[in-house]
């Protein structure tokens, strides 16, 4: 991906946001540092890309906290680690050493250089870390661990005893020295099941946190972000753009910049094309981490949106309206940016709509169902994770299958994806939303 794509006039993507370049999360900003004043812990839960390294930017940032908590902020010093690149000799002992990095900066207290330098020497024992971290407490003052892809400890082979998890749950509880915030795509419950692993006895390891799941924006922000074009985007590129691209941050950016570097009669598609070669690995990552049902209820209903777009309303699969289990997943696949509910003042192609039950569903992200005639319908590119769940026929959760067979060879005999790929996908997609403006 090159520099100017990432950043191409004003929209970011394929790198956090800076603090400067945030957008919303105010009410996951503010629980996080009322947490952060009353010495509490927090996990920040949430799919790829969907913001997390920028939330913790953000709460690293001093002016933030300062102006959540004022002069309480003072009290607070802030240490970001980033997990994701650590090695295979990466131990709790280099863990510690630069977790405490940042106490070195503090001045107004004489007795924590000698504390910290005795954890070191003592190979960080836990005796040693109570002594610091009971002295930050008693001061009123503590240290805001903030480690950043999370789960890649809880399955480092150095961290499998059950001893480190103890020691940091019983540190952020004890002492009111230390305050941990991770950021993962594990839930609370997932860690928990993890630490299960490691324990026989005993309570959870991460009990003594609250779940903060990032979801994708809404309309608000969404315009706010599309905002930043200025005139480059008219009404049908705004209406354009979010419905490629639905309400995922990651995926908006990536859409507004591909829209506002092209140019011409063929700028929607020559922008989708662009989007989707910058983007696909984004839908390959989420394939990875969804469940099974999940995975099959996206593909259910990228499918209908693809039938219907390639043969028209005689494309239906009433089945899906007798499948209880659907309702649940179509809302697990909203809070992911996936799907979509339609109800009044819906202002897009609501004739390709899924119906189940008396409710009305669309794909979130027409990109998706791109990825899908990709992988399932066209067959043009390979994800391992798909090839394993299509091998051991996990869709057979939801579908039997004759259902699925039936699903996927009615889109295949399709004439228009023989000749149709994602720039003929978007200039109908694009010829329809402006077919759609209101008088």
């Amino acid at each position: 991906m090159s520099d100017s794509a990432t950043t191409s006039r004003g929209f970011v993507f394929g790198r956090p946001v800076q603090p400067d370049e945030f957008l919303n999360r105010k009410s996951e900003l503010r629980t996080i540092l009322n947490r952060v004043r009353h010495g509490d812990s927090s996990a920040i839960v949430g799919e790829p890309h969907i913001g997390k390294t920028s939330l913790l930017l953000k709460l690293a940032h001093e002016p933030t906290r300062w102006a959540y908590l004022g002069e309480e902020s003072l009290n607070a010093t802030a240490r970001l680690l980033d997990l994701h690149p650590i090695g295979a000799d990466y131990a709790p002992s280099a863990f510690w050493n630069e977790a405490l990095e940042a106490l070195a900066e503090r001045t107004d207290d004489s007795a924590l250089p000698g504390l910290t330098e005795q954890a070191a020497k003592t190979g960080h024992a836990r005796r040693a870390l109570e002594k610091l971290f009971d002295h930050l407490g008693q001061g009123g003052h503590r240290l805001v661990l903030m480690l950043d892809e999370f789960e890649r400890l809880l399955i480092h082979p150095n961290f499998q005893d059950p001893a480190f998890f103890a020691l940091l749950r019983s540190l952020g509880t004890r002492t009111g020295g230390l305050v941990v915030i991770t950021a993962s795509r594990l839930s609370v419950a997932e860690m928990n099941e993890r630490g299960r692993e490691l324990l026989e006895t005993g309570s959870p390891f991460f009990n003594n946190v609250i779940e903060i799941r990032l979801r994708p924006f809404d309309d608000v922000t969404v315009g706010t972000l599309l905002d930043q074009g200025g005139e480059q985007f008219a009404p049908d590129d705004r209406r354009f753009i979010r419905r490629v691209a639905g309400r995922h941050p990651f995926l908006l950016q990536a859409m507004a910049a591909a829209v506002a570097e092209s140019q011409g009669e063929q700028r929607q598609a020559q922008a989708a094309e662009r989007f989707y070669e910058w983007t696909t690995f984004h839908f390959d990552d989420l394939w990875r981490v969804l469940d099974d049902r999940t995975r099959t209820t996206a593909v259910i209903l990228s499918l209908m949106e693809l039938g219907g777009r390639a043969l028209g309303q005689r494309f239906a699969y009433q089945e899906i309206e007798r499948v209880d289990a659907f309702g649940p997943e179509l809302r697990k696949l909203a809070a992911q940016g996936l799907a979509e509910q339609v109800e009044e003042g819906w202002e897009y192609d609501r004739q390709y709509v899924v119906g189940w039950k008396d409710e009305r569903w669309t794909v979130g992200s027409q990109a998706f169902a791109w990825w899908v005639r990709d992988v399932i319908v066209a067959e043009s590119r390979r994800v391992p994770a798909y090839d394993d769940w299509l091998a051991n026929k996990r869709y057979r959760l939801l579908l039997t299958k004759e259902q699925w067979d039936a699903l996927v060879t009615t889109l295949r005999g399709a004439p228009d994806w023989a000749v149709r790929g994602v720039g003929g996908l978007a200039r109908a997609l694009f010829q329809e939303l402006a077919g759609l403006r209101k008088p």
